[in-house]
Formats: structure tokens, sequence, C-alpha cells
């Protein structure tokens, strides 16, 4: 994967079973990526937990396929 590369992380709340919770990325330098705070209040509510904190989640990287269309960025999944 290059750095300035999109791409659609997907995350989940470690031992859940569901699709979680699907958002557009792209990585540091250092190989991290921010989750934004929305999909974190997400998946909060899900285990109705007070904190995150020490908590574990299963993320899955893929490239995002972009397409130019009449001179705008169009994301597909």
């Amino acid at each position: 994967m290059e750095p300035q590369q999109v791409l659609k992380a997907t995350v989940k709340a470690g031992g859940s079973f569901g699709n979680g919770e699907t958002f557009y990325a792209k990585m540091n330098r250092d190989g991290r990526i921010a989750i934004p705070k929305l999909v974190l209040e997400l998946l909060q509510g899900e285990d109705d937990e007070e904190s995150l904190v020490g908590s574990v989640f299963e993320v899955e990287l893929e490239p995002a396929f972009l397409k130019r269309a009449s001179g705008m960025l169009v994301v597909l999944a």
C-alpha cells in the first residue's frame, strides 16, 4: 500500500458478529489510520461501554477504487 492511497477501512469490535463500520481513510507515514469520531461513537454504542480504552478491534483495509467523472472524483465501493 502506498502512503497517499485512499483505503476502504472496516472496523469491528473484537469478537463481535456483524458488519462493523466502514469509512475511507489514508494511512499516515508511520502506518496508522485515524478512525473518525462518529465511527468510534457507533462502535461504543454496540457494546454499551463507557470507554473504548483497551478494547480490541478487527480492522480490514482494502484499496478504494477511484474513478474520475467529468472533473469530479468519485469513490466507488
